[in-house]
């Protein structure tokens, strides 16, 4: 069975393919191609942080709820139900923290691409 992608690994990975690429190319060079490629797969992260903002914010609602219920009507498993979520949004923050950050690094790149072209400003 495949694990799933490292996806700080994959961020850095190809940060720094196309970062060689910008640093390595002076003459003729396929920037449109290079272009549509980044774009893919900025395409890609902006899917994978969508679906991840929306499991985050579910979390925290349930969290939320959770918490409401265990003010307004205390029991011992409520406590537990809290414990469950916060580990679950704890991660979910720090991942979402690390798709944001990584999509607004590549769409620098992007814009660097851009101008590459002749297309930029």
């Amino acid at each position: 069975m495949e694990k799933g992608i490292n996806v700080s690994k994959y961020l850095k990975e190809h940060e720094a393919y196309i970062k060689a690429l910008l640093a390595a190319q002076d003459g003729p060079f396929d920037w449109q191609g290079l272009k549509l490629f980044h774009k893919t797969r900025i395409e890609f992260l902006q899917h994978e942080r969508l679906i991840h903002l929306l499991v985050t914010l579910a979390v925290a609602i349930l969290l939320f709820i959770a918490l409401n219920i265990a003010v307004n009507r205390p029991v011992v498993e409520m406590a537990a139900i809290i414990a469950l979520l916060l580990i679950l949004l704890v991660p979910y923050i720090y991942h979402y923290f690390v798709l944001e950050n990584g999509v607004q690094r590549w769409y620098k790149l992007y814009d660097e691409i851009e101008k590459r072209t002749g297309e930029g400003k």
